[in-house]
């Protein structure tokens, strides 16, 4: 048999295998309640919520051992497909399940040994994992502790020669799932990997191919109204063809069918071409997406994948002083890019336009409610108004068939059920029990079978839910701070609440109030039209695609300050209703030109987070001062500077290994570790401390210097100008340019497990230059004593962090936190 050979070194990984299929099965379990309290897992970790099915899948599961796989005709490809890593350092295959579901899936590798020899491997895992070698039973490690990565560590005799190495991973997936295993090498000797393939497959082939995908990239961080060109470069001196599959970055949008939004295309690129143009823009609708080419020879696909977004030029010339103009524009984009949605068809029946086509996607999208898939709330809101204000518009067939759903549907944790749905964080727990309340009122004398409650019954516990999560909001605000994914779904649920109720009816005016208070933290957390600021939750796609963001449209649609776009699910209840987010607002989202805002506050649940943000016209930073340092992290974002959509900088210690991955953290949205994070004015510091534990010892910049129009570097210093602004870098341990692969020119690497950064922004002053910045920057002197940090500037100014005192400037303390959740806003001349 023909082999494929890759060098294991000692400490490397095992990552070349053949995979099965993910055997997935939908499982049902004891409808069982569920305890605790909104919010308290961003303090605690999600894992103080365990889903009682959980407990019921590990009771069955720990009594049987996965079945030995039969792998007959390894190299066919039918049974399994090589997995080629692309710098994972396991096998992956996490995802997204709105069902409870079992997964299973094989993996297949040969161990070669030149002697006899026992040797040590560490196994990592999300799930469980069993192990074989030589078709013997080496573990069954059954952690299974959702999406938290669980280590043992097995000795595996190994023969002199070939060594059969099978292992199955398994797990119950709910929602979000973490779902992969890591193998690594302990110890000295060199063994390697053999992978069987068919004898016709020529290694140097595959080689040019996995190198091919390796360096793709694109050259810019948005397109706009322009052909889409990505670098690939056909190594061969012969045709190739390929396919590129389009996915959008959004996976929430639809319920059900969602594989219609995924969209593959192909091509042929002639011998040695460089660069391939895929499509112009307007093809599809815009939005952020993943592009994933896919290479097959001799019956062997390797794929990789990459995102980007798109932007309608049209969106960015839509700005009107009228409000009701830029409402109809925001309706019309719904009806035209939205997908076959709830939200699309709200907009036609509202616009009494396709009524059928409107009851057709709702006949087939309530299907992911009645499932009571999770994020299903998300459009049963929707489906509720449309049930309220468009009777006359649907048929008797459509409102039974929502009267049904109603009644049936789990609304809280008290309920009992066997579902994933999430209910801790605020703004699902405020769409379940704005869903409760309105059924109820609709229905007061229906019996709501989950819970054996009459409809009036269900609406009082709605309502004395609502008002202890109003009372919350209004004493703690958003607690996953400025997060472009979850303030939009906050606003659809508050604002259909206050569509659907009347004026003196006391929930309208808390809606109101707490509408009022997401428009106050939106102008003045907005820079250029867009919030791009340090967030409580943080997804890649949200922290590059600023233009096709939800907060960028809702700021169109309440101020004319954002950027209209498709991203539907916040700004839908503003243009079905008649709120007016309060105009004097605007003053924080567009300031003048001489002027300069400092803003602190402090939010969330038991004043989860310290905030503090500095912009003017031209320039905005951003921190969480002081979150939890030194702490393992999740999915937040610490540190901000901005000049616009695409001309930005922020610092992570990376939370996986490679990029696009769908880790929480992930390679760029979230920290593996967070920082001790600072800022006074228009500087910040990052001081990082990584444990040996951690497998990552580096951190590193997003900067996509094409985005600026100049910049000049060296001796760890980066500065970059755009637009009469500036951003200044600094790492103590060096910046290294990544100059290969999908994040080459944009990733700068500082190594160190123990490292600083300083950041400033600011605008020109007269006869001031990018070269006057960078002389300024270079004169920074940092020291670390233990874990207390020292920076002084080029004027003298001294920053000192401490984990305790957070920091003092010039030996002065600046910060007064706790602050309320209004914050303090000063403002000044602008002085950069």
């Amino acid at each position: 048999m023909k082999y494929l050979e890759y060098p294991l070194f000692a400490e490397g990984f095992v990552n070349r295998f053949l995979i099965s299929e993910v055997h997935t099965q939908v499982r049902e379990f004891t409808r069982s309640t569920l305890s605790g309290r909104v919010n308290e897992w961003l303090k605690k970790g999600f894992a103080i919520h365990e889903n009682p099915c959980r407990k019921e899948f590990l009771e069955e599961r720990r009594r049987e051992i996965p079945d030995y796989p039969d792998f007959t005709e390894l190299s066919d490809g039918n049974k399994l497909k090589q997995y080629f890593p692309f710098g994972n350092p396991g096998i992956d295959a996490s995802g997204f399940y709105y069902r409870p579901t079992y997964l299973r899936m094989y993996g297949f590798t040969t161990l070669w040994s030149d002697v006899a020899n026992t040797i040590d491997f560490e196994l990592e895992t999300c799930g469980g994992l069993t192990v074989w070698a030589n078709e013997q039973l080496i573990c069954d490690f059954t952690p299974f502790t959702r999406n938290l990565v669980k280590k043992t560590t097995v000795s595996i005799p190994l023969l002199k020669g070939e060594n059969s190495l099978v292992v199955c991973l398994d797990d119950l997936a709910e929602r979000d799932t973490d779902y992969y295993f890591r193998m690594k090498r302990l110890g000295g000797a060199d063994l390697k990997i053999l992978i069987p393939v068919k004898d016709e497959v020529n290694e140097g082939v595959l080689t040019k191919m996995e190198q091919m995908l390796n360096a793709m990239s694109f050259d810019k961080e948005a397109y706009i109204s322009e052909p889409i060109k990505m670098n690939l470069s056909n190594p061969f001196d012969t045709n190739l063809d390929l396919e590129v599959i389009v996915t959008p970055g959004e996976f929430i949008e639809k319920m059900e069918q969602s594989w219609k939004l995924i969209k593959t295309r192909k091509y042929s690129m002639e011998p040695l071409q460089k660069g391939l143009e895929l499509f112009y823009t307007a093809d599809i609708s815009p939005g952020y997406y993943y592009f994933t080419v896919v290479l097959t020879y001799q019956g062997i696909s390797i794929k990789r994948k990459i995102g980007n977004q798109l932007v309608r030029e049209e969106f960015l010339l839509s700005g009107n002083e009228d409000s009701s103009i830029r409402r109809k524009l925001a309706m019309d984009a719904v009806i035209r890019f939205a997908p076959d949605n709830t939200y699309k068809a709200a907009a036609l029946l509202y616009m009494n336009q396709d009524c059928q086509r409107a009851e057709a996607i709702l006949m087939e999208e309530m299907e992911g409610v009645r499932s009571r898939k999770d994020c299903s709330d998300f459009h049963f809101i929707i489906m509720i108004y449309i049930y309220r204000m468009f009777q006359s518009r649907i048929s008797d067939t459509l409102k039974k068939a929502l009267e049904e759903t109603m009644v049936q549907y789990r609304y809280w944790i008290d309920e009992p059920g066997d579902d994933v749905m999430w209910f801790f964080s605020e703004n699902h727990a405020l769409l379940f029990h704005c869903c409760q309340y309105l059924t109820g009122t609709y229905l007061p004398e229906r019996i709501f079978t989950n819970s054996g409650r009459t409809g009036a019954e269900v609406k009082a516990r709605g309502e004395e839910l609502l008002h202890q999560w109003f009372d919350d909001f209004f004493r703690e605000f958003i607690t996953e701070w400025n997060s472009n994914a979850y303030i939009p779904v906050d606003v659809l649920g508050i604002g259909t609440l206050y569509n659907l109720t009347e004026e003196g009816n006391p929930l309208h005016k808390k809606a109101q109030k707490a509408l009022d208070m997401i428009f106050y933290s939106l102008a003045v957390n907005t820079h250029k039209g867009a919030v791009m600021t340090s967030f409580g939750r943080s997804y890649e796609k949200e922290m590059k695609g600023n233009y096709n963001a939800g907060t960028t449209s809702l700021l169109y649609v309440a101020y004319n300050a954002g950027y209209l776009n498709r991203a539907c699910i916040g700004y839908i209840s503003l243009i079905l209703g008649n709120y007016e987010p309060p105009m004097e607002y605007k003053k924080y989202a567009v300031i003048d030109e001489e002027e300069e805002l400092i803003f602190e506050n402090t939010q969330g649940f038991e004043n989860h987070v310290n905030l503090y943000l500095y912009k003017n016209n031209r320039a905005l930073l951003s921190t969480a001062v002081g979150f939890k340092p030194f702490e393992k992290g999740y999915q937040e974002h610490i540190l901000q500077a901005t000049i616009d959509e695409t001309a930005q900088v922020f610092i992570n210690h990376p939370g996986e290994a490679f990029p696009y991955g769908s880790g929480r953290p992930n390679f760029w949205a979230g920290n593996g570790v967070l920082p001790l994070g600072v800022q006074f004015e228009n500087t910040a510091v990052l001081r990082f401390h990584i444990e040996e534990e951690e497998r990552i010892g580096y951190t590193h910049a997003y900067i996509p210097i094409s985005a600026f129009s100049r910049y000049k570097g060296e001796d760890g210093v980066l500065v970059l100008e755009k637009d009469g602004a500036y951003i200044a870098v600094k790492a103590l341990q060096g910046l290294t340019i990544q100059e290969h692969g999908p994040n080459q020119f944009r990733e700068f690497i500082s190594q160190g497990r123990d490292n600083v950064w300083v950041v400033r922004v600011g605008s020109f002053g007269e006869g001031q230059s990018l070269d006057d910045v960078f002389s300024a920057f270079k004169k920074l002197v940092i020291t670390m004593d233990g874990t207390c940090t020292s920076v002084t500037d080029e004027n003298g100014t001294e920053y000192l962090l401490e984990k305790e005192t957070i920091l003092k400037v010039n030996r002065e303390t600046v910060y007064h936190y706790p602050q309320t959740v209004e914050g303090t806003i000063r403002w000044r001349k602008r002085t950069t």
